[in-house]
């Protein structure tokens, strides 16, 4: 058992986590981040398109604040917006200051490409970020997988996982900041990073806090559909030149009457534009055409970047449908990024408060930058008041570790007829996901996925892995199926439509009955879910 002690322990690396650690350190502390991968990369960060929706001389805070609470319905915490819209500015700054090309926008800010570069705009974000802080005197711990948040007398007090070797890891922490991103990979088709797999919304279902609107996903409709070629968001804005057709060559923004810019259909219609095509690529093919757009366009970014595949994008149209890109829901935050549990923060998408039933674009990124800063501040100014408190004997680590030992063994127990590949289990848990937690829902569709869920779920007991790869996988498809259970459950009883969520046989908002946030809970091994009234939340 390898033992670490910390001051501050950040877990996830991309862009709220980085920022978490760095400030955190600024306060003279210790301070370790860890990463299931390389710090900073395997994160959604990485594949950002590089775009920050902030106030600035084009765009006031209030035009900010207005269209936030107007993307949300109603569904915002609205003091939390307030807080990210009035610090948005500061934490561009800082940005600066840590290092990160950014440039001024029409709306906001955006990292600043060289010219003709093809890198992703993601990864020019992290490159400056990660470099100061090998710099710094924070730790950097890779290859960590966590399992467990440690709490004793309602307190947070570190963490448990294993390392890529096996090696079980117990981190004692005076202050722990959950920025494990979202859960977009518990579908088959999803923009996320092949482990956004909702670590952080159900570590802190088991730690006993509350997250809230699960059922709230985002779907962005132009993804890569060709087989073999991974799920790369299309951004706009998009070349004039580009068509967009079924296979019998119709033109769909004609078909869905979305007028005919594409750019503007996607920015401004993107719920309405992703259930269109969810519906027209259920039965037919859709095409994306960008074989008429000019040569000097291919030298830009993003056609620059497709250039690079061995797919001949230049010279025939390829396939594309809606895929699975952001979690509204998350883990409950004050203004300062405090969980329910002294000690825990949490701050970018495993957070829940800004975005209410839908994302404004752009959003995503400004809510990591400024709730990382103001997470790592926080979390700094909790260690701190601990002062010189430290649990040198770890009281809970002897039963703790005795536990878990218990469970790996009785894991890697192989056991005749009952293995199933926990590979190909969580395959097709991502195609239920898809194929009855999409972007259309029904009564009968989703008590069908519960049924099937159950079935499932049947099984995963039953896996018993003898490799500890198989042992992060089972992990991986309890995680997944907790999640894709309470996103069914939480569907089911919300019969309206609002924002990204929509009902086939609830089609309209239901403002009288619905102004309500779902609140989920895991207690005693069972999902709990009730309501909150939006008046209600402060």
């Amino acid at each position: 058992m390898e033992e670490l002690n910390t001051d501050v322990l950040v877990i996830g690396s991309g862009l709220a986590g980085l920022l978490s650690a760095l400030e955190a350190e600024r306060a003279g502390l210790r301070v370790l981040i860890v990463g299931k991968f390389a710090i900073g990369m395997g994160t959604n960060t990485s594949l950002a398109n590089g775009a920050f929706t902030v106030s600035n001389p084009h765009f006031s805070k209030e035009d900010h604040l207005q269209a936030t609470l107007e993307s949300g319905r109603g569904l915002n915490q609205a003091k939390r917006v307030k807080t990210f819209v009035e610090k948005g500015p500061d934490a561009i700054r800082k940005l600066k200051d840590y290092g990160v090309p950014v440039l001024e926008k029409r709306m906001g800010y955006s990292v600043d490409r060289p010219e003709g570069s093809s890198q992703l705009p993601g990864c020019l974000l992290i490159k400056p970020l990660v470099e100061r802080l090998k710099a710094s005197s924070v730790t950097l711990l890779p290859g960590l997988t966590i399992f467990d948040l440690l709490a004793e007398e309602g307190e947070a007090l570190g963490a448990f996982g294993f390392l890529k070797d096996g090696k079980p890891c117990l981190i004692q922490s005076k202050a722990v900041i959950l920025s494990t991103g979202g859960a977009g990979a518990i579908y088959r088709r999803n923009d996320n990073q092949r482990s956004i797999l909702g670590d952080g919304y159900t570590l802190a279902l088991r730690a006993g806090l509350p997250i809230l609107d699960l059922e709230f996903v985002q779907f962005y409709p132009l993804v890569l559909g060709e087989p073999r070629l991974s799920c790369f968001l299309l951004y706009p804005p998009y070349p004039k030149e580009v068509r967009l057709f079924d296979e019998k060559g119709e033109d769909l923004l004609e078909r869905f009457n979305m007028g005919r810019d594409l750019s503007q259909a996607v920015i401004r219609q993107r719920d309405r534009f992703s259930l269109a095509l969810y519906h027209a690529s259920r039965n037919q093919d859709v095409f994306f055409d960008l074989t008429q757009v000019r040569r000097e366009e291919w030298e830009r970014y993003p056609l620059n970047f497709l250039k690079k595949s061995k797919f001949p994008f230049q010279e025939r149209a390829f396939l594309v449908s809606p895929a699975v890109h952001f979690f509204m829901g998350g883990v409950e935050i004050d203004d300062n990024g405090k969980t329910s549990l002294p000690g825990l923060f949490a701050a970018g998408e495993v957070a829940w408060g800004i975005h209410g039933a839908n994302r404004l674009g752009g959003n995503a990124l400004t809510e990591c930058a400024v709730f990382g800063i103001i997470g790592g501040q926080s979390a700094a100014e909790y260690a701190l008041q601990k002062g010189g408190e430290q649990r040198s004997s770890n009281p809970f680590s002897e039963g703790f570790i005795k536990k878990w030992d218990r469970k790996v063994q009785s894991y890697l127990r192989k056991r005749r007829g009952t293995f199933e590949s926990p590979r190909g289990l969580l395959k097709e848990l991502k195609d239920l996901a898809w194929g009855y937690a999409s972007p259309e829902r029904t009564e009968e569709s989703l008590k069908e996925g519960l049924d099937r869920l159950a079935v499932l779920e049947r099984r995963i007991e039953k896996v018993y892995p003898d490799t500890l790869n198989d042992l992060f996988q089972r992990r991986n498809l309890e995680n997944a199926g907790l999640l894709l259970k309470a996103i069914l459950k939480g569907s089911l009883l919300r019969t309206e439509s609002r924002g990204s969520f929509f009902r086939q046989d609830y089609p309209d908002q239901d403002d009288r009955s619905w102004l309500k946030n779902t609140c989920y809970r895991f207690v005693k091994g069972e999902l709990q879910i009730t309501h909150i009234e939006q008046a209600t939340q402060t």
